[in-house]
This record gives structure tokens, sequence and C-alpha cells, in this order.
């Protein structure tokens, strides 16, 4: 057996063991949710084998976030294994892979780091208001900060993703708990991009299933609405958009294996895929379903709200803007 054949083993065990996981999450607290999750080894795929994690790289951490979109797992797992792994041998890293503290991010603001205390305002934490911890940005990296600790106020904030709404976090002289530097934020937030990518992934993938579902058995004039030409057309698109997505997270993961240059532009090229072919993915579903797929009764509209925070958590806006001049400068 070679090394691909033994990766991509891998791979399907890990992608197994996540869609177990995540459907056993379902009926769960956020606290067994973490506990289940880290009993499974998913919350340590990324971490440090000293902190008690897995040691690999973001390419096994691809099929549990498919997993956790497809599931719309109410859970900060992005959050958690980057963190697991940007901590490295720091003791909250042990924590949190082993599910005893849950950690988030705050993907927008900066705070003031001065006199070894926080100050300022950031948001977009998803979960924040049950987690313990929560890594802000500082104009020299991040810092770890105890969510019940002083000086730390979270307020929830409006938006969009109802299954883990996003929370907005006061610091007013908190200390942090630890710190990591500036180029380790920088692998973190570049890394995110794989990660929301693959989960945007899992979510139009499960989105296209409830979709091809719909229209294989309802039924319309007497025929079933698959069999309209103008709806196969529609799915049709639909799977397209999803295999988009596939193709670009294939061809990042290989240049990523080979060390490639082009890596870093793939990475961003998957993202911005994803964002786009990923949210018109789910809103093709939602029109295939009428009027019920805009209702509670189906997840669809609850899919397309993560999207949409994650493109916001992402800075799909400026991301768009630096791969559009990384492309001329390519190309020049």
């Amino acid at each position: 057996m070679n090394a691909n054949t033994e990766d991509r083993d891998g791979l399907r065990a890990f992608a197994e063991t996540a869609r177990h996981a995540i459907a056993a999450c379902q009926k769960l607290t956020l606290r067994e949710r973490a506990a289940r999750l880290a009993a499974d080894g998913l919350l340590g795929i990324l971490a440090a084998e000293e902190a008690g994690g897995l040691g690999l790289d973001a390419g096994f951490a691809v099929p549990a976030m498919e997993a956790a979109g497809a599931g719309l797992l109410g859970f900060p797992l992005l959050e958690t294994l980057l963190l697991a792994a940007a901590l490295g041998q720091d003791p909250s890293a042990n924590t949190i892979v082993f599910g005893e503290k849950i950690a988030t991010i705050a993907w927008s603001g900066t705070a003031d780091h001065t006199g070894g205390v926080l100050h300022g305002t950031v948001g977009r934490a998803p979960l924040a208001r049950e987690a313990d911890l929560v890594l802000v940005a500082t104009a020299n990296g991040a810092a770890l900060v105890a969510l019940d600790g002083p000086g730390v106020t979270v307020t929830h904030a409006i938006g969009l993703d109802i299954d883990a709404p996003e929370c907005e976090i006061t610091l007013d002289g908190a200390a942090p708990v630890a710190t990591i530097g500036p180029e380790a934020l920088a692998h973190l937030r570049e890394e995110a991009l794989v990660l929301w990518a693959a989960a945007i992934q899992g979510s139009a993938d499960a989105c296209l299933a409830l979709a091809v579902e719909h229209t294989g058995t309802r039924e319309q004039f007497g025929r079933q609405l698959v069999t309209f030409q103008v709806l196969r057309h529609a799915l049709a698109r639909q799977k397209l958009a999803v295999e988009h997505i596939r193709a670009t997270l294939t061809r990042y993961a290989a240049l990523a294996a080979a060390g490639a240059p082009e890596a870093r532009l793939a990475r961003h090229t998957a993202f911005a895929v994803a964002t786009r072919f990923g949210a018109a993915a789910v809103e093709s579903a939602l029109q295939l379903h009428g009027g019920m797929g805009f209702t509670w009764d189906l997840p669809l509209h609850r899919h397309l709200r993560r999207i949409r925070a994650w493109e916001a958590q992402g800075d799909n806006v400026g991301l768009h803007r630096g791969l559009a001049s990384d492309l001329l400068r390519a190309n020049a």
C-alpha cells in the first residue's frame, strides 16, 4: 500500500467518524457536543501531539468540516481546530482538544494590547456567549481571553446564523490567558479559508441532495417535477456548482502537498469559489422547493444564512479584492 492510498483511507475514516459524531450531536447541549467531538478525536485533528492532538495537516480537517457544514453543526468546530493548533504546547490547547473548554474566535476588529491588558471591541465571534475562551486580534498577533474573566462583556450581535449566533465582545482591561504571534495569526486566517470552503461544500451538497429528493418525489400536473426539463437544468447547474467547489479544494490540496508557491492563490480561490457557488447552489435548492423551501420545516434557509455568515467572517469582499490584485500581478 502506498502513501497516497493510506492518505485516502485515512480521509475516508475521518469523514465517516465526523458524519456519525455530528449526527449524534444534534440533540445534545453545547457542552455535550464538545465532549462527544473530543471523544471521537475531532477537536485535535490539527493540534500538536504534545497537546493531545493528532498533529495532522488541514487536509484531514476538510472532511470533518464538510460533515459539519452538511449537518449544520451548532459548535465552533472550525475555531476549535485552528486555535488548538495555533496555541501549540500552551496548556490552553490541551483543555480545548479534550473538550474541557469551548473556544471561539472573534473574526472582526482589533483590540489594543498595552500594559499587559486588552481594550476595545471585537465581533463576529460564533457562540461566544456559551464559550469559555475567545481569540482576539491585536496589533502584534492575537490574544486568548477568558470570557468569564474581569473586563469582558459579551453581547449578542445581530446576525444571520441561527445555529451558531455571532457575538460582540467588549474588552476593558481584560488580561490575556495566552498570546500568539503575527505569523501564527496569519497562518490561522489562511487555514480558515480552506476549512470554510469545505464547510460550504458540505452545506451545498446537503441542499443538493434535498433538491434531488424533492423533485424526484413531488408531483405536479400528474408528473414528477424532475421530468420537467427546466428543473433538470437547474439541478444540473446546482451539481456543477458543488463539483466546482470540490475541484478547487482538490487542486489546493495537490498544490499544498507539493509545496507549490501557487498554493496560497489556490487557497484564496477555493474560498472565493465556495462563497460564490455554494450560495448559488443553496438558493437554487430553495427555488426548486417553491414556497416550502423558505419555511422552518426545511433547513435550506439555515444553510444559506450560515454561508452568508461565513462570507462575512472570512472578509469575502476584501479577499476578492486581494485575489484580483494577485491575479493581475501573476499575469503581468
